[in-house]
């Protein structure tokens, strides 16, 4: 009996009971959305200071800031309001409104403050001395650094009289952004290098005949054709002697672009012959140059030397070598 009493009378005590207001789990900011809708700019733009406040990802503090900025608008409160499109345009530099549902006056000023703020595009070419073009207008010559407006942006580049080559570009307000422009590809990178537009990996073919007259007299040369890869400027290959005897090479080389269409090469292989007698390995290694006479066609020329023995343990004569060649590459 006494243990029944005991809770009662606690409720008692406690008095009457009042009950809890329903929590508004709702997020800040389409609280902000539905004030927005009906004109009570005041009290969005209090939810909406406090969702800034929280933060979030990119596309939330866009949408975000671009209401902020359309509610200090709509207070005539337009220094703030520039402020929050900068805040929005740092969240997304793509950022627009549409001029057929809002105030066009409020349009212009977030295309004002796009204008202003701006990144800096750092382009470096190889070789030096290409032509640039922002958006089709005139950018001057690379090493360039242009100061440009927040957004999307088309950026080309041009050696001599050869064709337009062109880069999607997104500039961040106040962020650095680098082109490293070689002949036929661009690498673009953030300040922080990060990787957008790669230069390609492109594939190749040679025809290339050589003349080899060793040190003890003998004259001897060959022809081969061969393929492999190219990136950047590196290429691998793989070749085959085709005449007079039947061989391998695989091939290393580094191309420097240093005039427009023209190459210096630097070259090393590892010839492989097969000999009635035995292998023949060798080393070999050469320097020259090369110029494209059309993006896909070039020509080339090296001099050096090689090296050969018999497998194994015996020695080959030294040769020197002049090899002229064709190379047909994806542009």
């Amino acid at each position: 009996m006494l243990s029944a009493a005991v809770p009662l009378l606690a409720l008692l005590l406690a008095g009457p009971v009042t009950p809890k207001a329903p929590r508004n789990d709702a997020p800040r900011l389409e609280q902000g959305q539905k004030l927005f809708a009906q004109g009570d700019f005041d009290g969005a733009l209090k939810m909406l200071d406090a969702a800034a406040a929280d933060g979030g990802d990119a596309p939330t503090l866009e949408k975000v800031h671009l209401l902020r900025a359309q509610c200090l608008a709509a207070r005539q409160d337009f220094a703030r309001a520039e402020e929050a499109f900068a805040n929005a345009l740092e969240a997304n530099p793509d950022v627009t409104l549409d001029p057929s549902r809002v105030d066009p006056t409020v349009v212009k000023l977030l295309e004002s403050v796009r204008a202003r703020l701006t990144g800096s595009v750092i382009v470096n070419s190889t070789p030096t001395g290409a032509t640039l073009f922002l958006d089709g207008k005139a950018g001057g010559v690379a090493p360039q650094t242009l100061a440009v407006p927040a957004g999307r942006h088309k950026l080309e580049a041009r050696w001599g009289e050869g064709a337009l080559q062109a880069v999607e570009l997104q500039v961040r307000p106040r962020k650095e952004l680098r082109v490293e422009w070689v002949q036929g590809a661009a690498d673009v990178s953030s300040g922080a290098g990060a990787l957008l537009t790669p230069r390609p990996l492109r594939p190749f073919g040679d025809l290339r005949g050589m003349i080899e007259p060793a040190t003890s007299g003998a004259l001897t040369g060959g022809l081969e054709l061969g393929g492999g890869f190219e990136f950047s400027y590196f290429r691998v290959g793989l070749f085959a002697r085709l005449y007079p005897v039947f061989g391998i090479t695989p091939r290393f080389q580094f191309a420097l672009p240093v005039l427009d269409n023209v190459n210096v090469l630097l070259e090393v292989g590892v010839p492989l012959t097969f000999l009635p007698m035995g292998l023949g390995v060798g080393f070999q290694g050469g320097g020259g140059a090369e110029y494209y006479l059309l993006p896909w066609l070039g020509t080339y020329v090296l001099i050096g030397g090689r090296h050969h023995f018999l497998w194994p343990g015996v020695n080959g004569p030294t040769a020197f070598t002049a090899t002229a060649g064709v190379r047909l590459r994806l542009p």
